[in-house]
Formats: C-alpha cells, structure tokens, sequence
C-alpha cells in the first residue's frame, strides 16, 4: 500500500488507538478492531521509536511499551490487556491473525538472573530476597495475567505488576523511604535517626 500519510495522521492513528485502549463498553468493540486494521494497513507503529530510539519490532510491542512510548496496553487494571486486544479481535479475523502472528516480546531475563525451574519464576539480580520471591510466586499462581504482563516488559518491576493486581497497595510514600533507607550509608543513618528524635 502506498502511504500519503503525515505525521500528524500517525499521531491521530496513535490518539485513537490510545484511547480505545483506555475506555471500555461497546465502543471498544465496535472500535478496536476498526482501528487497529487501519494502524496494520498503514504499519502506524513505524513511524515512532522506542526510548533507545530505535524502531518497534512490530505492531504488538508499540501497542503493549508503556505511554508515552507506546500505547500502554495493561499498564493498569483499567486498561485493556494484551490478552483483552486479543479477544476483542477475534471477530477481526484478518487483525487477529496479525496480532497472533506477531506477539509482544518476551522480557529477557538480565544476566545474573536465576531461574527456579519449579515454578518457572526469573529473578533478576539485585532482586533475590524472599519477598520478591514470594510476591513473584504469588503473582505467577493467583494472577497469571499480571505475571506474564511483567514479564513481556509491561510492568518495569514484580512490585509494579503485584500492585497493579491488587496484592500490594501502591504507598510510593513508603516504597521510597524503604529504597531510601536500603542505600543509606551507616552515617547517613545515624545522621536520619538523631533527626527523628528532635522536635518537630
């Protein structure tokens, strides 16, 4: 197919694709599908770059790379899935089939990682302490979908997934004062615990 498309007709291809994503009801199946042929037809995810500025694979890492870059697909419980696009699609056979074809990349575990070949679960470095552990087993059993959304690179961390499944609550507060701490040298501290005991 020959492309007279601008920039600015990707970037409307890229908003209404974004927004089926993000909304749910009939429109959506009505719509997707719709959007999504014309996104094919056009091959609309060419036309941007992931972070390293490098080109997208294919169609279905643009739709699942987080927004901005991509259209965030699964980024939240609000938001339709890979596994949901898959479905609304299936009445497109045509789109369906492009989809089937060209699944998201897997995320590829680092170097260092360890597979725990019981469960199938990879920690990565810097990641083996048994909470991790136990959250990413937890994930994988109870709810697969945010497992495997984790681990085609959906979700930056376990604990991102975990929350967006519901089995963490999402107290950034909390989170950054305990990363905080976990970097803090021994006098940094020391120097943190004399200031909690003065006065406010």
């Amino acid at each position: 197919m020959t492309d007279n498309l601008t920039p600015a007709n990707y970037d409307s291809i890229r908003r209404q694709l974004f927004d089926r994503i993000h909304k749910t009801g009939e429109q959506v199946k009505n719509d997707l599908p719709n959007k999504l042929r014309f996104a094919i037809d056009h091959k609309a995810w060419k036309q941007f770059s992931r972070a390293d500025g490098t080109p997208f694979e294919n169609i279905s890492e643009w739709i699942v790379t987080p927004f901005p870059i991509g259209l965030g697909a699964g980024q939240d419980r609000l938001v339709l899935s890979w596994e949901d696009i898959l479905k609304l699609t299936e009445c497109a056979p045509d789109v369906h089939e492009v989809l089937l074809g060209n699944p998201p990349p897997k995320r590829k575990p680092k170097p260092g990682s360890k597979l725990y070949p019981s469960t199938g679960i990879v920690l990565e470095r810097g990641h083996s302490s048994s909470r991790i552990a136990l959250l990413s087993i937890h994930l994988k059993t109870q709810y697969p979908k945010y497992y495997e959304a984790y681990m085609r690179g959906e979700y930056k961390s376990v604990t991102a997934a975990a929350t967006a499944a519901g089995l963490l609550k999402d107290n950034v507060n909390l989170r950054r004062l305990k990363s905080a701490w976990r970097k803090a040298t021994k006098t940094e501290r020391k120097q943190f615990e004399e200031w909690k005991k003065q006065p406010d």
